[in-house]
């Protein structure tokens, strides 16, 4: 349930795909195509990085996403995920019903919504009529603390489990043996560490430029200039002085 960990499990199709098999009870599905840790745009709004798309050969579309905190997988969270997924699957001319059905699956490490329940699948209903909104969409939430003697109460066991010869799964337990047992699957997550390490070190110091530049931003507007002569000053744009010109007002 580590992230970072089973974000290099699942570069591995075959592992993507076993677990999409056991959560979607489908031993016929079969993957053509994954991303990991993209980053869907919204160029109105809010981005997200999904840790991972996978398309399959029905043309169906998966985000799944493993998630240790609550906060992580909360519903809302869950609707925006559809609709960043959606915003990028259809063209311009595209017609509405060419959407694929979609799937956001949250395997979350504790029981998120409180059902006391392995898996709750989520889907829109007619208030009226009780019949279900055929709009493609799909949320599925899968409770990891349920490890019971089912396929996929043992996916779960696995999900969790830290040694490789006590997994049921042989495909995850190839995996995970490769990255904790090879010279090849160690240096493959010292790199991620590191990339990671490097982008966290990047955003900090991202942030403390913001900060100096916010500090002198009210410095000069205590000197009297514009806020049209800050941002040139600053070299950033006039929405973001006057947001903190504004925000320093209250």
């Amino acid at each position: 349930m580590n992230d970072i960990f089973m974000r290099n499990v699942l570069k591995e199709t075959a592992c993507t795909e076993y677990i999409l098999q056991v959560i979607m009870n489908r031993t016929d599905l079969k993957v053509i195509d994954q991303t990991l840790q993209k980053d869907y745009k919204n160029l109105q709004g809010r981005s997200a990085i999904l840790d991972c798309v996978a398309k399959d050969a029905e043309n169906n579309h998966f985000n799944v996403e493993i998630q240790g905190e609550n906060d992580g997988a909360s519903p809302k969270r869950a609707r925006y995920h559809c609709g960043l997924l959606d915003m990028n699957l259809l063209n311009p001319g595209d017609l509405f019903d060419s959407l694929p059905e979609t799937y956001i699956i949250f395997i979350t490490k504790n029981d998120v919504l409180g059902y006391n329940l392995p898996i709750n699948h989520i889907r829109r209903r007619s208030n009226e009529t009780g019949e279900i909104f055929e709009d493609g969409q799909h949320i599925l939430y899968v409770n990891s603390k349920k490890q019971d003697d089912t396929e996929l109460g043992r996916l779960m066991h696995d999900l969790h489990c830290e040694e490789a010869d006590k997994m049921y799964s042989n495909v995850l337990s190839a995996r995970v043996q490769q990255l904790k047992e090879t010279e090849e699957g160690v240096n493959q997550m010292c790199q991620e560490l590191e990339e990671i390490y490097n982008e966290g070190e990047q955003s900090g110091v991202q942030k403390g430029e913001l900060k100096k530049a916010r500090e002198t931003t009210l410095a000069l507007l205590e000197m009297g200039m514009s806020a049209e002569q800050i941002a040139k000053a600053v070299n950033l744009s006039i929405e973001t002085i006057q947001n903190w010109i504004s925000e320093a007002s209250f």
